[in-house]
């Protein structure tokens, strides 16, 4: 009210001079200053919806920045051997060439420069291997199956891209294949993803499997998108966008997590009891993976990020509830102490892999208290890996692929994902982003 009551004062003040013939004439107005034109307004951009028609123009950008853990973890001599047993697992078993699902776990634990145990490059045999041709109208693009007889290929919608793309494969790498086309690309392997993928929830039809399907799918589109925003119509018509699709995973893993927030909020124990997160692959880590991985690229709506950077404190918390969970087991169910012990393995090798991941894509930075729970993941995961040496699993390796397959694509895949997750945590292995 005050300042409201000297502004009007000074403004009677004025309009009284100017009254009272302080002024013998009226004064004439300054002219006017000349008024520029106003800008031109942005040209408007046309984002491009990609059809059968235009997706031979698409050209998939890797992503700008190689990522690294903002606090890597400190060093230490333990680690060294746990790694080279590990690795030794991924040399000899994930190096099958016979074996597409293993070898894709192979790239993401040694790069795109991985060799097979028969000395081959392990890329030029995926698509010499097992790429199939599928055709898109006049257009021929390789697509790998689920599975070939009875061996897992791609158990995972773009498994394989998504682990092409972390190992370091370029778009444009040609690489010959079985379509008797000749040569094909990286970048045709990811047209043809787009062309093939469509979901709409609300008429429960996808090109998905379920929910758990979706994952790998969202990093890979995410990870060679030609720009912030993607949008394509799939073979089948159904117009589709990255971001709605983010959308869809962010909802999943909000949807199937809280229960445990639930837990975490009232102060209540862990436990794994029937609820379905656990269902989904690798206790629901791949789909943190996949979802996190898409929303730091931007893509997903404002609160998607919000919801995703909430998982780090919930995993926080998971972790040494779970971690007990399987030492429990292991100590009261010794007939299947093997088993459990991998079950740890997977475990540790993914928590260290889910949260140095989103470390590197900036998510979040670990405080102490964290990086000494990832000090202990890790330390943890050096005497996992020391237990199932003294159980003889490294090898028992040919044996259980006869006796206990699971077992032994566990055995494999989880070593994989455990040295990818330890590498990361100790600022060697790196992230596009």
């Amino acid at each position: 009210m005050a300042a409201n009551a000297r502004w009007s004062t000074l403004t009677l003040l004025l309009v009284a001079s100017l009254s009272s013939g302080a002024c013998d004439r009226e004064p004439t107005p300054p002219p006017a200053p000349p008024v520029a034109p106003p800008p031109p307004a942005p040209a408007a951009v046309e984002i491009p919806v990609w059809t059968v028609d235009n997706i031979a123009e698409l050209k998939p950008v890797p992503p700008p920045r190689v990522l690294v853990v903002p606090r890597p973890l400190p060093e230490l001599p333990d680690y060294e051997v746990a790694l080279k047993l590990l690795g030794d697992v991924v040399e000899r078993h994930a190096g099958d060439p016979e074996n597409a699902w293993a070898i894709a776990h192979g790239l993401l634990a040694r790069g795109k420069d991985f060799r097979l145990t028969d000395g081959r490059l392990a890329v030029p045999r995926l698509f010499s291997a097992w790429a199939q041709p599928h055709t898109f109208k006049v257009l021929i693009y390789p697509v790998f199956p689920t599975h070939l007889g009875d061996s897992p290929v791609e158990p995972h919608s773009d498994l394989l891209l998504k682990n092409l793309q972390e190992a370091g494969v370029a778009p444009d790498d040609e690489q010959l294949w079985s379509g008797g086309t000749g040569k094909t690309s990286a970048a045709d392997l990811y047209r043809a993803t787009l062309l093939k993928t469509f979901l709409v929830p609300e008429k429960n039809q996808s090109s998905y499997d379920s929910p758990n399907d979706t994952p790998w799918s969202l990093q890979a589109l995410a990870w060679w998108a030609p720009g912030p925003e993607l949008r394509w119509v799939s073979e089948n018509g159904t117009p589709m966008d990255l971001d709605d699709l983010t959308d869809f995973g962010v909802a999943v893993l909000h949807k199937e997590s809280q229960f445990l927030f639930r837990k975490m909020q009232n102060g209540e124990k862990f436990d794994r009891a029937g609820e379905p997160l656990f269902s989904y692959t690798c206790g629901g880590a791949h789909l943190l993976q996949g979802v996190s991985y898409a929303v730091s690229r931007g893509y997903g709506s404002a609160k998607a990020r919000e919801i995703v950077t909430a998982q780090v404190k919930l995993w926080f918390w998971r972790y040494p509830g779970e971690l007990a969970l399987y030492d429990d087991a292991v100590k009261n169910n010794r007939k299947y102490v093997l088993k459990l012990t991998v079950q740890r393995l997977k475990f540790l090798g993914h928590f260290l892999e889910s949260m140095s991941r989103m470390g590197a894509l900036g998510l979040y930075t670990p405080d102490d208290a964290q990086l000494e729970l990832l000090e202990g993941a890790a330390q943890h995961l050096v005497l996992t890996v020391t237990s199932l040496k003294k159980l003889g699993a490294f090898e028992k390796l040919d044996k259980l692929k006869v006796e206990d397959h699971q077992l032994y694509l566990d055995l494999v895949g989880d070593s994989a994902h455990a040295v990818r997750g330890l590498e990361l945590a100790l600022g060697r292995g790196k992230l596009g982003g």
